[in-house]
């Protein structure tokens, strides 16, 4: 009795629900609008916001610019560190030799009188001076006045000595590069100490000093103007040169790690 109530209830809702439901009309005036369609072209494409990097900025690198670090070197990158060793060991091994061999050939006794320019140094030989404070020394049984003021009058000839000990040095790295080592070599240190010594001695000649054997001379005069009998002009060109050659030629064979660029 229940299930027959329930389905009368039932019933009667879905009546309702029709009977609810609104009659559709139809309407003669209803219109559609014609479609409209618009192509559009789609290309994609990637931009990147480029930063000011101010006075940082720097030119785009390739792996040519890349060097590596100490634990990621190669054979290749050492035997072309090597080679770019051994030349640069042989440019200063020849520069070396031009700047100490006018010191020899005096000690010796070859001046080489017919040089357009004052290659051999005399007065201020510094090999041959030393050479004949010995002689002088050891004839007058090495001490008496006679040895103490040759020894004062040798005191340019010791301060030149001092920088041709480090040209010296310079000589024997210069072998060791050409020996193809892969390390970087330097050669500053010895042509800075080289070019002061030289320059100290100039500058005495300028003041005069005359207690260690240097006389004073014209800068314009016989600097200048007579450069080419100037020992002291050729010792200068030389010593500047070499101090150039010898910077150069460190800073070409140094080690540079990561983009050079």
């Amino acid at each position: 009795m229940a299930d027959s109530n329930n389905k009368n209830k039932n019933k009667g809702v879905d009546d309702a629900g029709i009977r609810l439901a609104p009659t559709p009309i139809h309407n003669s005036n209803f219109h559609v609008m014609p479609t409209v369609m618009q192509e559009f072209v789609i290309t994609p494409r990637i931009e990147v916001e480029e930063q000011d990097q101010g006075e940082f900025s720097r030119d785009t690198t390739t792996v040519g610019d890349f060097q590596p670090k100490k634990e990621d070197v190669s054979k290749k990158w050492k035997r072309r560190k090597r080679s770019k060793n051994m030349i640069l060991g042989i440019v200063m091994l020849i520069i070396t030799v031009l700047v100490v061999l006018p010191y020899i050939l005096g000690a010796v006794g070859v001046w080489l009188n017919d040089f357009a320019f004052r290659y051999v140094p005399k007065d201020f030989g510094a090999l041959h001076n030393i050479v004949e404070a010995f002689k002088t020394t050891a004839a007058n049984g090495w001490h008496g006045d006679a040895v103490n003021e040759v020894w004062i009058k040798a005191v340019p000839s010791l301060i030149l000595l001092f920088g041709i000990l480090f040209l010296a040095i310079n000589l024997i790295k210069s072998m060791v590069a050409i020996l193809a080592t892969h390390k970087p070599v330097k050669y500053t240190v010895g042509a800075t100490v080289y070019l002061f010594t030289v320059l100290a001695v100039f500058i005495a000649s300028l003041v005069g000093a005359s207690a260690i054997g240097v006389e004073k001379i014209s800068f314009i005069d016989d600097f200048i103007h007579g450069f080419r009998t100037s020992e002291l002009f050729s010792l200068i060109v030389f010593a500047a040169g070499y101090f150039v050659v010898s910077l150069v030629c460190t800073l070409l064979g140094a080690d540079k790690y990561g983009y050079l660029k």
